[in-house]
């Protein structure tokens, strides 16, 4: 993310409100678009289907249909986004754009062929449509590739034909909806998933379009040369997946209870908790948006000039004061973005408890709203400290963070089943405040023993991996490969 970072910067320092406001509306953009899309998208076409007067039944399924493609392709690219955006620093941190655009077409096809497999396994034996199952898999498909060509936008500079494709994208599935439930050509869900389709599809065809005209047509490019990554990171392939599956895991085991609701017998959710969810988890947008506003450009600066000094020979006292002058940037930055989310945060409680009780809202479901923007704030100030440690290079602590986070979910979500509905939103909020200590404990901990970590604990000799995919990408490139 520093690629955007740095472009942001030149809007910052025009020092005008004008340039201010572009550049947290672009970096709005990059951080948070397939979600505003796919948010845009949803509530434009629920009120479509109340103007039009759509079955509940119709809305249920039409809903089941989205919420399953969006999270599924998450939790699917997740793992394979980090590990392409290690791969596209490395290439431009060297100046090697060759291969990029071809990365894209290799890393979406592996990630597609996993996907396919899921859903052929999943679809196989329910009694949907077989057009509904085909428009709900190319939405799938679909998801899959934004989440990832979005890892290649933060390297562009064009952001606002990024913010163009978003918005037209949202405008013709939303308009080519509004036609198919004015002339009734076909069944409102399947009408409406297919306009979905075609409304996404041309924001993948609008980001490869700019990911090519930026990096260049991968004519002789190797699209799997990012192979051998997958053995020298598998640590940041398991940092997104646990991290990834921690948000939606309380959720997945409340789909289990009482609370689920199976919908034309295929998708089994809680429509109620995952509609608190949603509007929690909106609450932490802003600190998505500082952290790469903000903590990206101040650290990353005092970071380049430390390890700058160490690769290009300083003296000890020009590297123990740029060492000094990086912890204290990260640790003031990191507590400025944790107070500017709190403002927000705070906000979230008292707008969103209010409107809630307006609507009908009862007490109970009131009291999980508060419990998961709480539970929200301590998994943004989570998602934070472990990006700083990848940046660290800690990747090990990381996945420590993680993996603790994913493990107190699945342990307070499954003794919150056994007793009850009261502990709704609590576990999750619990989870995130012990995965929130561990982070902040293994940040002050590497922090504090910064320099054997970055003199000492690497090794020596780099040793090339040897495993499978390495193998695979040596036998399709042979020498060509370095």
């Amino acid at each position: 993310m520093a690629g955007i970072g740095f472009e942001l910067k030149k809007l910052f320092n025009r020092r005008s409100l004008t340039g201010q406001a572009m550049a947290y509306g672009y970096s709005a953009v990059i951080t948070a678009g397939p979600f505003a899309l796919l948010t845009s998208m949803v509530l434009l076409l629920q009120l479509l289907f109340s103007e039009y007067g759509v079955a509940d039944e119709a809305r249920q399924l039409y809903m089941a249909s989205v919420i399953y493609p969006f999270v599924f392709s998450q939790l699917l690219s997740c793992g394979f986004s980090i590990i392409i955006t290690r791969y596209l620093a490395d290439c431009l941190y060297e100046g090697e754009y060759d291969n990029v655009s071809a990365s894209c077409y290799g890393i979406i096809l592996v990630s597609q062929l996993v996907g396919a497999l899921a859903a052929a396994v999943f679809y196989w034996d329910k009694p949907l449509p077989l057009h509904l199952k085909l428009a709900t898999y190319i939405f799938f498909m679909e998801m899959i590739a934004v989440w990832l060509q979005t890892v290649y936008l933060t390297a562009l500079k064009d952001y606002k034909s990024i913010f163009v494709s978003y918005a037209g994208g949202v405008a013709v599935s939303v308009l080519l909806a509004m036609g198919n439930l004015e002339l009734g050509l076909f069944e409102p869900v399947t009408g409406t998933m297919a306009s979905m389709c075609v409304g996404t599809g041309f924001i993948t065809v609008c980001f490869m379009a700019q990911i090519i005209k930026y990096f260049g047509y991968p004519r002789l490019g190797m699209n799997f040369e990012f192979f051998p990554y997958f053995e020298q990171h598998y640590r940041l392939f398991g940092v997104m997946v646990f991290y990834t599956l921690s948000l939606y895991l309380a959720n997945f085991i409340i789909w289990q209870s009482e609370w689920g609701v199976l919908v034309a017998e295929t998708y089994l959710y809680a429509p109620k908790y995952d509609v608190i969810t949603f509007y929690a988890f909106l609450s932490i947008l802003p600190i998505m948006i500082m952290f790469v506003v903000s903590m990206e450009l101040k650290f990353y600066e005092q970071y380049a000039v430390y390890f700058t000094y160490i690769t290009q020979k300083g003296n000890f006292a020009e590297i123990d004061d740029a060492r000094k002058d990086l912890l204290y940037t990260l640790w003031t930055e990191f507590k400025n973005i944790m107070e500017f989310q709190l403002v927000f945060t705070l906000m979230a409680l008292a707008m969103g408890s209010y409107f809630m009780t307006l609507g009908g809202i009862s007490y109970q479901d009131v009291n999980i709203y508060r419990l998961l923007v709480l539970g929200a704030f301590f998994c943004g100030n989570l998602q934070v400290v472990y990006t700083l440690l990848l940046y660290l290079e800690d990747q090990r602590g990381a996945l420590m963070i993680t993996g603790s986070f994913l493990a107190a979910n699945f342990l307070f979500g499954v003794l919150g089943q056994w007793i009850g509905e009261i502990t709704y939103g609590f576990t999750f909020f619990l989870a995130a405040v012990l995965g929130c200590a561990v982070a902040i404990w293994r940040l002050k901990y590497f922090c504090d023993r910064i320099n054997y970590y970055v003199f000492c604990s690497r090794p020596v000799f780099v040793e090339k991996p040897h495993g499978i995919f390495s193998r695979i990408a040596g036998f399709l490139y042979k020498d060509r490969l370095n």
